[in-house]
């Protein structure tokens, strides 16, 4: 059973893999591709639609019954490796070089307003508990593999056990500091930073009054 998943997951991915290179593709053209069969093919394709990877975007009209075209969503477009960390710390280290902490400070702040400007509106008119769990959502959608509790004091701890911006906060770890006051413009009380992965603990971690 464990090996008949792993060939089916091994497929699927080469599913993704096609419509990658390919764009479009009909369900015959992969099997083509992949020298397996078309109804194989469908349920794989199935699942895929399923699960949010894949979507029907048309029809190829040919000889005979027009077929299905499919291609990735923008979902999938995770499944493949991206290097925007590389770049993004080759521009900040060039702007270093050339302005100088100045300008990496106003960088900074300056990004730093316009997430608190297009977040705000998620959190407002809600209570502290409500504004604890909506930053929590914002956080896990923006790639932090994050959770929250509440502590017997009506507090709140705020835990990050994943950063997606740890290799440029490693070596610009005023990023952190940036983060944390974006969370208090968010929420409107001041929050104390316990640790960070950039300092090298296991995870970035809030205190947040009640």
């Amino acid at each position: 059973m464990g090996i008949e998943r792993k060939e089916q997951g091994t497929t699927r991915q080469s599913i993704l893999q096609l419509l990658r290179r390919h764009g479009q593709m009909t369900a015959l053209e992969l099997s083509e591709s992949l020298c397996i069969g078309a109804v194989g093919v469908r349920q794989h394709l199935a699942t895929l639609e399923r699960d949010g990877l894949v979507e029907i975007v048309g029809l190829r009209r040919n000889v005979g019954r027009p077929s299905h075209l499919y291609m990735l969503t923008s979902e999938a477009e995770g499944r493949f490796p991206k290097r925007y960390d590389r770049i993004a710390l080759d521009l900040i280290n060039y702007m270093a070089e050339v302005g100088g902490a100045p300008a990496i400070d106003s960088l900074l702040d300056r990004r730093r307003t316009i997430m608190n400007r297009d977040l705000r509106p998620r959190l407002s008119n809600k209570n502290r508990c409500e504004q604890v769990a909506m930053l929590t959502d914002i956080l896990i959608e923006q790639g932090y593999m994050c959770e929250y509790e509440q502590l017997e004091d009506g507090s709140f701890t705020l835990t990050e056990y994943n950063c997606p911006i740890d290799c440029i906060a490693r070596r610009y770890p005023q990023i952190c500091g940036q983060e944390r006051l974006l969370y208090e413009d968010l929420i409107g009380v001041a929050i104390t930073c316990e640790s960070t992965i950039a300092q090298g603990s296991h995870c970035c971690r809030y205190h947040i009054p009640a």
